[in-house]
């Protein structure tokens, strides 16, 4: 019974819609009879009235179950972003460096600061403790060149050696900042970034002196256990020439191939 109905009742009731009955004593007749029921139907409507749902009622509660399926609905949107946030950080890289010995040749050109340009070849070993940093010892082998050979061979003999052999060994650090990709053809080709910095020593006719160097190289990945690597390195050393020493920075640019051991990781 919706809430119109009882109120038609209790208007009619209270306004004598109901015939009245025929008058009786005040022993409990029809007119008791008459009140009795206009009672009873008030109080059915009314409980009827509060047995219904408002429907429009802003504070009734959700249905059951609409609360976890919310809280559900959250655990799955979090559980995707923590998935995807670790595919970020933790996709294996193809080229592995990490705990591998790595055997290099190279050879390339020297600039002299006080000489003319010439050749240079060397070989590296260095042990890469990460994929970002590796330590590396290095050697490397040229020749004093000068246009001016007249000069040159004054210089040597006043020293006591006409010997024009340079030797440069070196330890380095080499830190890895970027690892990228790159296209060529129809393949994808990784390679890295480095920088390196270190000491070592210079050992010459003209030098035997501390040379500081520093310098950058990018290193292409060929497979599993292959990779080129291109190398620009400037040494920073002292030479003498007969009564004097001079501070000079010398630059070698090189190109090598290097065989990462284990081969088949």
């Amino acid at each position: 019974m919706d809430s119109r109905l009882s109120a038609a009742i209790i208007v009619l009731g209270t306004l004598g819609g109901f015939p009245d009955p025929p008058a009786m004593g005040s022993g409990g007749g029809p007119a008791s009879a008459h009140t009795s029921l206009v009672l009873a139907l008030q109080a059915r409507a009314l409980a009827a009235n509060e047995k219904t749902p408002a429907k429009n009622d802003k504070d009734a509660e959700p249905p059951a179950g609409l609360e976890d399926q919310d809280a559900c609905i959250d655990e799955h949107v979090k559980a995707d972003l923590f998935a995807k946030r670790q595919m970020r950080g933790t996709r294996e890289r193809l080229f592995q460096q990490t705990n591998r010995h790595e055997l290099m040749l190279q050879g390339g050109y020297y600039v002299s600061d006080l000489f003319d340009g010439t050749y240079v070849v060397g070989a590296a070993y260095a042990y890469h403790m990460t994929e970002d940093l590796a330590i590396e010892a290095a050697g490397s082998y040229t020749r004093i060149s000068s246009s001016s050979s007249e000069e040159l061979e004054r210089i040597f003999s006043v020293l006591g050696n006409s010997s024009r052999r340079e030797l440069i060994f070196d330890a380095d650090l080499i830190w890895a900042p970027a690892h990228g990709k790159l296209r060529i053809g129809g393949s994808i080709d990784h390679f890295d970034l480095y920088l390196a910095a270190g000491a070592g020593v210079i050992d010459s006719a003209l030098s035997s002196d501390l040379a500081a160097n520093g310098g950058f190289g990018l290193k292409f990945f060929l497979g599993r256990a292959v990779a080129l690597r291109i190398d620009v390195r400037d040494y920073f050393y002292r030479q003498q020439l007969l009564s004097q020493k001079v501070f000079v920075n010398d630059l070698t640019t090189t190109l090598g191939v290097s065989l990462y051991l284990p081969v088949g990781e």
